[in-house]
């Protein structure tokens, strides 16, 4: 993939379904949110999906893209999104993902809250 693509897929990430998630994250994925969602496993993450509303949109800045050896990529950013109601929600992120048999996984995502 280059560089857009992968942009493309944390975009769906904030912005995706449940079928999303299921289709992009790897089996053994961990996802690391501010309290009280804390550490999450694969199926967590996806009961969470399913329940939760999603983010209408997302901005993000701050933008690299770092190789992480091989068949790994690392994503640090800036996140500005919203759901339509409320303040934006503001965080520092990082994404990585792994090249698998069936395509590149993300396999540890973590937020921090920046607002």
């Amino acid at each position: 993939m280059d560089e857009e693509e992968f942009w493309s897929m944390e975009r769906g990430f904030w912005t995706g379904d449940a079928a999303f998630y299921d289709a992009h994250l790897a089996d053994d994925a961990v996802m690391v949110f501010p309290a009280p969602a804390g550490i999450m496993d694969r199926a967590r993450t996806l009961e969470t999906i399913r329940s939760a509303p999603r983010w209408r949109q997302v901005e993000m800045r701050e933008r690299r893209l770092l190789p992480a050896g091989d068949g790994a990529v690392a994503l640090a950013y800036r996140a500005s999104a919203d759901r339509g109601e409320g303040d934006p929600y503001e965080a520092l992120c990082g994404s990585v993902y792994t090249r698998t048999q069936q395509g590149w996984r993300m396999v540890m995502h973590q937020q921090t809250p920046a607002g």
